[in-house]
């Protein structure tokens, strides 16, 4: 059984950069949701994690669509975005979108993002927490 997640643009960024954050994107044990406005974001900054990596902007972006996520417009979840914005969107607008979405699923968010802690009814996991569950 696969348990499903929200996941932010730091590990999709990560997961890109390879390591830890690849292996459990790959795993398999996981189903990732995004808000297709985290995807543009993650995209956003191909170029420079190519340029950091020392390889080709296209093939970066063609590793980016490889991810196994499943994109979400915000109709999927608008009507969440009032909640969302009261909860995170003073600490990080940028959030909102990505909050709405966890709290319309029902789902946790994978994130290094300390903007999420401590946020009433929504769980958080960070990539150590997630290669725990795949060892354990």
């Amino acid at each position: 059984m696969t348990e499903s997640l929200v996941v932010d643009a730091n590990p999709l960024l990560a997961a890109l950069l390879g390591g830890s954050a690849r292996g459990v994107i790959f795993s398999g044990k996981f189903t990732f949701y995004a808000p297709q406005h985290t995807l543009f974001e993650v995209e956003k900054y191909l170029p420079r994690v190519a340029e950091k990596l020392g390889q080709p902007e296209a093939d970066l972006f063609h590793a980016f669509q490889l991810l196994p996520v499943i994109p979400c417009q915000p109709r999927d979840y608008d009507s969440h975005i009032p909640q969302a914005t009261g909860l995170i969107g003073s600490r990080d607008p940028k959030d909102v979108h990505v909050l709405a979405l966890a709290l319309k699923l029902g789902l946790p968010i994978w994130t290094h993002d300390r903007d999420f802690e401590g946020l009433p009814g929504v769980a958080v996991r960070t990539t150590g927490e997630m290669v725990a569950m795949l060892s354990g």
